[in-house]
């Protein structure tokens, strides 16, 4: 099983190398991580975002990116499925 520390780098690069593109770069939220089961679920919003607070530079309809604990398999979660969860 993963630490938060090893499934947080896995869950950062996932951001950097599959989900970023030129137009719009993504990042964890501080603090908003937990372990569910065997999965560790983290928010994530855009770069500019959390830089400004300015609701113009959030990105919208994206969810948790979500990191299997025993394989590190990342992927990112849709909105509606993110809002089931309702985790943060």
């Amino acid at each position: 099983m993963l630490t938060i520390e090893e499934a947080t780098k896995l869950a950062e690069r996932f951001l950097d190398e599959e989900v970023s593109h030129g137009g719009m770069a993504f990042a964890l939220v501080d603090g908003e991580r937990t372990l569910v089961g065997s999965t560790f679920y983290f928010d994530c919003q855009s770069v500019a975002y959390l830089r400004s607070g300015d609701s113009r530079d959030m990105a919208i309809g994206t969810g948790y990116v979500c990191v299997d604990g025993e394989t590190g398999k990342c992927r990112m979660l849709g909105a509606v499925e993110s809002a089931k969860l309702d985790l943060f």
